[in-house]
């Protein structure tokens, strides 16, 4: 069992290089929405912090074990409940489908994802919402319409190649990248909404200690009563 940073508070923060939530520059430094909701956060509590990039299925399986303390931007679900604590809500967070503008696929409903003619690209532990979970236990064989990939770079070079219909991401970071990245030029938005709810920072039982919890808690509430967090969402446009 790992050890809790009861005293010191020194938390390890998984990112991904990916999008506007967060961003590894060439000098190694982090920039983005999760990454200065986290330094507001953490420097208010008074915590030290060392960041570091993993993929998002793995990174909660860490984080389940105790060997990262801190992920942004998690959906809470009573599974991850179990091995998580969670602050916020931090923001909303708008789950769609992308798919390629040459060979559009306009889906308006859940269940048309479950009939298209090629793969639609998720990615490995994503939460993608209530609907969209109860409707994938009633798949019998979900692999020949889903496929499993384990970060978000795999779904766009799939898209790209026409191996797949498109795939499920946060609306925010597909229009974030059509205006920063070439590669996101021809990706269009088909009208369904996946899912809309909050999200949260989740904190690890297995490695954070209560003590920790409360100050990063208390941090969260002076941090929003103070206005920084809207402040941070009004500059990514998010406010």
């Amino acid at each position: 069992m790992a050890i809790a940073k009861a005293h010191n508070c020194e938390l390890i923060v998984r990112f991904e290089n990916y999008s506007a939530q967060s961003q590894q520059d060439a000098q190694l430094r982090w920039h983005g929405l999760d990454v200065d909701f986290a330094k507001a956060l953490l420097d208010d509590a008074g915590c030290g912090y060392r960041f570091i990039s993993i993929p998002w299925g793995r990174a909660l399986k860490m984080l389940e074990l105790g060997e990262i303390d801190l992920m942004l931007s998690v959906s809470k679900t009573a599974q991850r409940m179990r091995f998580a604590y969670f602050i916020g809500p931090q923001r909303q967070e708008n789950i769609i489908f992308a798919t390629n503008a040459k060979t559009p696929y306009y889906v308006k409903s859940i269940e048309a994802l479950f009939s298209l003619p090629k793969p639609v690209a998720i990615q490995r532990g994503a939460y993608y919402g209530a609907k969209f979970e109860a409707r994938m236990k009633q798949e019998v064989d979900s692999e020949s319409q889903f496929l499993y990939v384990p970060d978000n770079q795999h779904k766009l070079n799939l898209l790209r190649h026409g191996r797949i219909s498109g795939f499920l991401e946060e609306k925010y970071n597909i229009i974030y990248q059509t205006q920063h990245n070439p590669d996101f030029v021809e990706i269009e938005i088909a009208p369904l909404i996946v899912n809309q709810e909050p999200v949260y920072i989740a904190l690890s039982k297995q490695s954070v200690s209560q003590s920790t919890i409360e100050q990063l808690k208390n941090a969260f509430e002076r941090l929003e009563h103070a206005g920084k967090f809207d402040q941070i969402l009004k500059k990514y446009q998010l406010d």
